[in-house]
């Protein structure tokens, strides 16, 4: 399956788990395919709340976890519509992938995983998304990258190692 040049939503528990796993490889393979991660308003909040938890001890100031959440998503506005999901605190998903026609919905809940959805978007679990991604041979290795992106990908292979020790 070709997973190059897609749009997609995660789930905040889907971005929970990759913060928490330091999943640098899974966020370079995003990079290296031209993935666009979206989010909206009720995203971005939900994402702050969790990661605020205080049961939770995270390595890093959570600070830096919504810097990388910001800078590696696009904002999207939304409008409230979708109403169909069991857990209706779920519905802003959604409303983010419909209307922005996003490719994959990609979530560890059971509710969202089990709300139908129109097409363009497929409602994925983050194992099969990580497989996905993980599986196929890095784009890197399937040819030469332009200057431009290399020096673009050496940067960026920097400020996720920095990120990541931190």
């Amino acid at each position: 399956m070709n997973v190059k040049n897609k749009r997609v939503v995660l789930d905040v528990n889907v971005w929970f788990s990759i913060f928490r796993n330091d999943n640098l490889r899974l966020i370079r393979s995003f990079v290296a395919r031209n993935t666009t991660l979206l989010r909206s308003q009720l995203l971005e909040r939900e994402l702050e709340r969790v990661l605020k938890d205080k049961e939770f001890r995270w390595r890093k100031p959570i600070e830096l976890y919504l810097r990388f959440f910001y800078n590696f998503t696009v904002p999207i506005p939304t409008v409230s519509i979708f109403k169909d999901c069991r857990d209706p605190d779920d519905n802003y998903l959604f409303d983010l992938a419909i209307q922005t026609k996003a490719d994959y919905l990609v979530s560890g809940d059971g509710d969202v995983l089990a709300t139908p959805i129109p097409p363009p978007t497929k409602v994925i679990s983050y194992t099969q998304f990580k497989e996905m991604f993980e599986i196929q041979k890095p784009l890197l290795n399937d040819k030469k990258p332009s200057q431009k992106s290399q020096g673009f990908l050496d940067w960026l292979k920097k400020d996720l190692a920095k990120f990541f020790k931190k």
